[in-house]
């Protein structure tokens, strides 16, 4: 019978224990001060009208500023690097 409770016991508070770090966590999350959200409207592509709104915090703006550039960075000099040749009808 003892063995009953304990299992009771240890599957209660199997069940409990997530729901209490879960909380925790959120408890965490309000404290943490909220970054700003910056909104752009970006043209889609295809579309003369279209437009769509994209809301990041500054640091992601950022980053993909960086990440565009060193993408562009890294097509440039590889265009630059290879000249591709041009096989005509006889060739």
């Amino acid at each position: 019978m003892k063995i009953a409770y304990v299992l009771a016991a240890v599957a209660a508070f199997a069940v409990v224990a997530p729901a209490m770090a879960a909380d925790r966590e959120q408890k965490d999350d309000k404290d943490a001060p909220k970054e700003k959200k910056i909104c752009r409207n970006e043209m889609v592509t295809g579309s003369l009208i279209a437009k769509r709104r994209i809301c990041k915090t500054q640091a992601e703006w950022e980053q993909l500023a960086r990440e565009t550039k060193e993408s562009m960075d890294a097509f440039t000099s590889r265009q630059n690097g290879t000249v591709p040749k041009v096989v005509g009808p006889g060739g």
